[in-house]
């Protein structure tokens, strides 16, 4: 048995796509990458692999990972269920424990916000060590807005041998995402391979696969907008009298879409409200709620089946937490099926029970927020997404779709929004809010793809939307007040209290400043100028902008005008010569050689004996990864075995 191919069994769990393979290669090849590829599409196993390259490298190694506020229990659990990596925390805590030391190997996950806030804390420990990081992973791909380099060029003060970069998207969708560039210069050990990534403008000419840039962007041939299921509800006119919205009494109105006891103060609000329900209240709170009934249909063959997973996505804590009680009544007997991701984000022990025991009981629906995103993949394959709530930006929305997997059978999942007939839930938020801020779908210079133009009808409520924003911005522009017609506008486009639309003057300096944007966006600033827009004309004009949105990659230009590249430009021949030299790449070479090793020790003479010696040949920082990889493959592919605990004790006792 060799030492040198049981190690790379560390990669069994994660998506060999010859993509991801790029990003190791360009690390040696020039010391950083930065990713651009949508959303942060497939970093966690890019992340993984790079960790596995480098550990399969160093005798010692030192990784450090730089991930956002709330995303960190997220990446540990993805580490740690994904290739067996048990990373360590760093907070800002000024009496935490870390254990660290530059003499050893040191796997550590940074909270982004530990930068600003780290004075007198265990990470001043780290910094002032003078540590070089063998690896360093910024995972700004979860900036909606943007990214500070700030925060990195000023408050980090560590160097890393190599660095990878998840950009954000958009990065600064009204400028080039230049600022990337500083964080490299101000991160990377070698000055002169630092200084290089000045030579490489990040443009649309990014999308190209080649080998001689250290700029990645997932090249694809065919859209990877598909498999959308519009569910339809719709609530009867007498459910929801105007009365009774709770805006119409002074109170924030529900952003968010989809929960009718949220935007409406309704008689069985008393029940909505119980902290358990019963079967009684269950059964009421159903019969009131159109959207939860046609939920509970939507995710009931999910339930039944063996091979399904469902993600449900939430925007609002008060809403998972319904529908949480709902499922605990309606599927009391699979309630270990179903997780709320929220619940388990800080609760390190039963991360732990996780990683040690395994799943009894296989998960068939997740309850997350959109910051979970990360730990989807570990739940694989996810055959379903169900919007239960819309976010407010296309940005999110996107990330949702891309952060999925894909199924066992090689399908996409199926990509679930519900619509309302009423058009003031969810038809809202999608037609208003996310419409309303498209100008946010895409990236300067840098083309990628947005789900939302994949949505059927997506023409006529561009259209719809378009209209509506020219009458807020005409009327406010005529009329010297109307309170009602602003309120009317904040609500429907959740406009922050901070743009102050107090008045009408604000409102339509808003307001036309947005139809400007979103008509330039679409081409059809000319029809929207004139005073009686042609609706017909719009609608067409639109609708050839999605048709060509559609057909390919799209960035904004300078003018902040939507251009296109085909899909059929995307994959050159450079990506399919190197995709045809993956065959003796280490991590499948490797992987290959491993499980065949370790499906002979299964069944050969001399037990699993072997398995002893390699791993005693092994650096400390791999032992752990590979002793759970080889149990992974031993236990889902050759249905060996119990829990992984039991595995362990079994190798401590000298059993295996």
């Amino acid at each position: 048995m060799n030492a040198n191919d049981i190690k790379w069994i560390t990669s069994g769990n994660l998506e060999h796509n010859p993509f991801y393979f790029s990003i190791p290669e360009k690390l040696d090849k020039f010391g950083f990458c930065i990713d651009m590829s949508g959303y942060g599409e497939g970093k966690t196993d890019k992340a993984q692999m790079c960790i596995i390259d480098t550990a399969n490298k160093k005798e010692k190694p030192n990784i450090l990972i730089v991930c956002p506020d709330g995303s960190k229990e997220s990446w540990y659990l993805c580490l740690l269920k994904g290739a067996g990596f048990d990373f360590k925390f760093v907070n800002s805590a000024n009496d935490a424990v870390t254990f660290f030391s530059p003499e050893m190997s040191n796997l550590m996950l940074l909270d982004e916000k530990v930068l600003t806030e780290s004075e007198g804390s265990a990470f001043e420990t780290v910094r002032k060590s003078g540590i070089l990081w063998d690896l360093m992973i910024i995972d700004a791909a979860g900036a909606a807005d943007g990214i500070d380099p700030s925060i990195y060029t000023q408050n980090l003060g560590m160097k890393a041998d190599k660095l990878l970069v998840f950009a954000p998207y958009p990065s600064e969708y009204t400028k080039a995402p230049d600022g990337i560039k500083d964080i490299v210069k101000a991160v990377l050990s070698d000055s002169s391979r630092a200084s290089a990534v000045d030579s490489f403008a990040i443009d649309e000419k990014a999308m190209s696969f080649t080998m001689n840039s250290p700029l990645a962007n997932y090249p694809k041939e065919e859209a990877n907008t598909g498999n959308i299921r519009i569910v339809s509800y719709a609530f009867p006119e007498s459910d929801i009298p105007a009365n009774l919205h709770i805006d119409d009494q002074g109170g924030n109105h529900y952003p968010h879409g989809g929960n009718v006891f949220e935007e409406y103060d309704l008689p069985e609000k008393n029940i909505y409200r119980k902290p358990v329900y019963t079967k009684n209240d269950a059964a009421v709170l159903i019969k009131k709620d159109k959207k939860l009934a046609k939920f509970l249909e939507v995710i009931d063959g999910i339930m039944k089946s063996d091979d399904k997973t469902a993600v449900v996505y939430f925007k609002s804590e008060a809403t998972v937490s319904y529908v949480e009680k709902i499922l605990s009544v309606v599927y009391r007997d699979q309630t270990s099926n179903i997780i709320y991701l929220e619940k388990t984000r800080f609760d390190m022990m039963q991360l732990k029970q996780w990683y040690e025991a395994g799943s009894a009981s296989p998960i068939k629906l997740l309850l997350a927020a959109d910051r979970q995103s990360e730990s989807i993949g570990i739940f694989r394959p996810i055959t379903h997404i169900i919007n239960y709530e819309l976010p407010d930006s296309p940005v999110e929305l996107q990330q949702r779709y891309v952060r999925r997997g894909v199924s066992a059978g090689g399908a996409a999942p199926e990509f679930i929004i519900f619509l309302d007939d009423n058009g003031i839930f969810d038809s809202r938020v999608l037609g208003k809010v996310i419409a309303g801020n498209l100008y946010k779908a895409f990236r300067m210079n840098v083309p990628s793809e947005n789900v939302l133009f994949a949505v059927d009808g997506i023409e006529q409520i561009l259209t719809d939307m378009l209209i509506d924003v020219k009458y807020v911005a005409d009327y406010t522009a005529a009329v010297g007040a109307s309170f009602d017609t602003i309120a009317k506008f904040r609500h429907d486009y959740n406009i922050p209290a901070s743009r102050n639309l107090t008045n009408a003057a604000t409102t339509h300096s808003y307001s036309q400043h947005k139809l400007e944007t979103l008509a330039k966006a679409l081409g059809v600033s000319d029809l929207i100028a004139s005073k009686d827009v042609d609706k017909a004309a719009l609608t067409a004009k639109i609708a050839e902008k999605v048709k060509q949105i559609r057909s390919g990659f799209s960035y904004f230009d300078k003018d902040m005008s939507v251009k296109t590249i085909p899909h059929k430009t995307a994959q050159n021949s450079e990506f399919k010569q190197f995709e045809s030299f993956l065959e003796g790449n280490p991590f499948n070479l490797g992987l290959r050689n491993a499980q065949n090793e370790l499906k002979q020790a299964v069944s050969g003479k001399n037990g699993f004996a072997p398995i002893r010696d390699v791993i005693a040949e092994i650096p400390d920082a791999l032992k752990s990864a590979v002793l759970y990889n080889i149990w992974v493959y031993w236990h889902k592919a050759l249905k060996v075995g119990g829990s992984y605990a039991e595995f362990l004790k079994s190798y401590n006792e000298g059993v295996i």
